[in-house]
């Protein structure tokens, strides 16, 4: 007789999932959370509605590259019916995230033609504008109550910035005008961590310190620099459309190859339906961002 063990291609009976059977769309960072990330790819099965999926999303995208607008995609189904896997997977698909092995996500993948044809055609299309990038996370996790400074946390953390806002607009300032790496060396050759710093700017001497022996025009000394910083750079409750299409146009031409142009970008926002609840404010307020985004960053943005 046959048992149902027999069935599956892995043994159920010897194979563990690393993630639990949740996956959660979040940037790894520690040797395990890469294993959990490789195990998520090798297993991802491209058939079914898996499949169909990727061949939508992929092929609108690239179907409406140089129209005024990109149509932002909603993936629906039930609770554990697999949509933050989906969405996990086309996001590291989608740069071709190189792990820590030397593999890249694509390369561990078992993907059909049609979705390798769609990521091929992705990468060549990207070297003509600034390359691909993309960035994932949840609203909910954000600190803010504003939509817009949320949406921002989650792009600023997939670039590498502060989430903050104060913060990764004071980051880009320093990376713009080329003092970044001076500056974390001069705060780490004082005994400091940059990001920690960062997180107490107002009032850390050593971080003020550090901004005058790399710009000494900056300010008179270290109290006028943390001053200086607090007006240029005030904490905020909330943002404009306008002040929140700024900064993301800055992250863009931070992460793109090219200055000139912006890189072909993917923005996950998981568990959407979660974070809006009942509240059909924040329904509009996430509505608001998606079509401010599409208007202004055109078929680039997804």
């Amino acid at each position: 007789m046959t048992q149902n063990y027999e069935l599956f291609r892995r043994d159920p009976r010897e194979t563990r999932l690393p993630n639990d059977g949740v996956a959660k769309v979040v940037a790894p960072r520690t040797s395990e959370e890469w294993a959990v990330l490789r195990h998520e790819l090798e297993t991802f099965v491209c058939e079914g509605e898996y499949r169909h999926g990727l061949d939508r999303i992929l092929g609108s995208y690239l179907g409406s590259l140089g129209r005024e607008t990109q149509p932002a995609v909603w993936v629906s189904g039930f609770f554990g019916s697999g949509k933050s896997h989906l969405v996990r997977v086309l996001e590291y698909l989608w740069r071709d995230t190189p792990l820590p092995d030397g593999a890249s996500a694509r390369s561990v993948a078992n993907l059909t033609e049609d979705i390798t044809a769609h990521l091929v055609e992705l990468a060549q299309v990207g070297r003509r504008y600034g390359g691909v990038w993309s960035a994932a996370g949840t609203l909910g996790a954000a600190t803010s109550e504003s939509v817009r400074l949320a949406f921002l946390s989650i792009v600023f953390r997939g670039a590498g910035l502060h989430e903050k806002y104060p913060q990764a607009r004071f980051k880009l300032w320093l990376m713009h005008e080329g003092l970044f790496e001076a500056v974390e060396t001069a705060v780490h050759e004082r005994g400091r961590d940059l990001e920690r710093e960062l997180t107490d700017m107002y009032v850390s001497p050593s971080l003020a310190e550090s901004l005058l022996a790399v710009r000494p025009d900056f300010a008179h000394d270290s109290r006028d620099a943390r001053a200086l910083l607090r007006a240029q750079y005030p904490p905020v409750t909330d943002i404009t459309s306008d002040e929140m299409l700024d900064v993301l146009s800055d992250v863009l031409r931070l992460k793109s190859s090219d200055p000139t142009k912006l890189p072909l970008t993917l923005v996950v926002l998981d568990e959407l339906q979660q974070f809006v609840g009942p509240y059909s404010d924040r329904a509009a307020q996430v509505q608001s961002v998606v079509e401010a985004c599409s208007a202004r960053l055109g078929s680039v943005l997804l």
